[in-house]
């Protein structure tokens, strides 16, 4: 079956519970990050037909399944590997550098696994990674057109959620919908349903191909939720994915795992991995730039090979800086997820806003990562300008990526001025985030 016969498929819920295992028992974080980078040169291999599908390739997603890729943070109880969330940033920047659509599609539903584990209770994790042999591929997706309403045992689900990433490979899916109460209007409230395959469809048509200027495989197909019945168990408040660092008792997974990690706070830890992507965007396109300079001679005498020259050995330094300082600043945010998580359990609030200013970091990351993409693109000579180029590729990847509401550097910059005044920041309550409470 292709990638493209997967993401338009009708795949049926699952209806057995195998026992759940871990495919690599006891494999280390370095192993882990080894094992993404030796599937470079396949991925690269099949960067084309996989924008064609959409998505990574079959035979990649299988690849991943050997070894538990998508339970790089999971918790052990149900198979996954629990590392934390640097060696997850670390794996993302090495895929990234491999393809950075494939790491967008891999990464963006491996980190939500965080959210599964703590939003969702014993019974609802059981359910959502009992059916799949521990297999929980969930994109969660911002609000858009989406509603929920409560019904009796649970609420009814319905809604168009667009850039689901990862979904092509979905056993489930997080759309995070709009409450619809009649008997109390008011400020939107938000809520994250757990959906499983088979209750919701993928639109055929809807990513990959030319419909994108880039990030043409990173599996954004939109999906539809037709009126489906979700039970009260598989239905978190978005509010704890926001605040659950604000309260004492924590979430359901900390209990549940004893790890702090499980408070799963959205906001830094969906920053650091999009900002990853784009610094292995960096170390990809300077990869491709390194190839240009080695086999290709300058224009004017002494007509020697062109990383010999100053011209060229000025921009690889420049770039070399920028990549390395975005590397380096989005894993230590990643690192002060964890530390924050940590000081938590040691009864020091992980507040919202602490949350917000650690993700301003990994914007400005994915600003130097970015940035270093144009001048390498830029350096590159005309021909990186041609169809088919790497380089092309990867500057057609950032330049999508700048379109991410994420990637908006003033927007972000705005708010981090806000926390310095100690002003509300009304970023943080764009979708309901402090209004409904569990």
């Amino acid at each position: 079956m292709s990638t493209g016969d997967i993401a338009m498929a009708e795949r049926p819920k699952s209806t057995t519970f195998p026992e759940i295992c871990n495919p690599a028992p006891g494999l280390t974080a370095e192993q882990f990050i080894d094992k993404i980078i030796a599937l470079r040169p396949m991925i690269r291999a099949q960067q084309e037909q996989a924008d064609a599908a959409g998505a990574y390739t079959a035979e990649v997603h299988e690849a991943l399944l050997s070894f538990g890729a998508y339970g790089v943070v999971q918790p052990r109880r149900f198979g996954g590997h629990e590392f934390d969330p640097e060696t997850l940033i670390r794996a993302t920047i090495e895929m990234a550098r491999s393809d950075p659509s494939a790491a967008w599609c891999w990464a963006f539903p491996a980190a939500h696994v965080i959210m599964l584990a703590a939003h969702y209770n014993e019974d609802a994790q059981k359910e959502i990674f009992g059916r799949n042999d521990g297999v929980a591929i969930a994109p969660l997706r911002a609000p858009t057109n989406g509603t929920i309403r409560k019904v009796e045992g649970g609420y009814i689900v319905n809604g168009t959620w667009d850039y689901g990433s990862g979904v092509p490979y979905a056993t489930h899916v997080m759309p995070t919908a709009r409450l619809i109460d009649d008997e109390n209007p008011g400020p939107p409230a938000f809520y994250v349903p757990v959906v499983s395959a088979g209750d919701f469809r993928i639109v055929p048509g809807s990513w990959g191909g030319e419909l994108t200027m880039g990030l043409r495989s990173s599996g954004s197909q939109t999906f539809v939720v037709d009126n489906v019945f979700v039970p009260e168990n598989m239905v978190a408040p978005f509010y704890d994915f926001q605040r659950a660092g604000e309260d004492p008792e924590g979430t359901f997974g900390t209990r549940l795992h004893g790890n702090s990690m499980y408070l799963g706070l959205a906001t830094s830890l969906f920053g650091a991995v999009i900002s990853a992507v784009m610094v292995g965007a960096a170390w990809a396109a300077l990869d491709e730039y390194e190839e240009i300079l080695r086999t290709k001679k300058t224009i004017n005498p002494p007509f020697h090979e062109r990383y010999k020259s100053p011209e060229f050995q000025r921009t690889v330094g420049q770039v070399l800086m920028e990549i390395r300082a975005a590397e380096v600043q989005v894993i230590e945010v990643a690192r002060l997820y964890t530390k924050a998580c940590q000081q938590w359990q040691a009864g020091i609030p992980f507040a919202a806003k602490k949350d917000f200013l650690q993700s301003a970091m990994t914007t400005q990351a994915g600003k130097m990562a970015a940035e270093a993409i144009e001048k390498i693109f830029y350096a590159g000579g005309s021909s990186v300008a041609k169809k088919g180029q790497r380089l092309n590729r990867y500057y057609r990847d950032m330049a999508t990526y700048r379109t991410h509401p994420i990637a908006q550097y003033d927007t972000a910059a705005e708010g981090v001025g806000q926390a310095h005044f100690d002003l509300p920041i009304p970023m943080l309550e764009a979708v309901g985030g402090a209004r409904s409470k569990r």
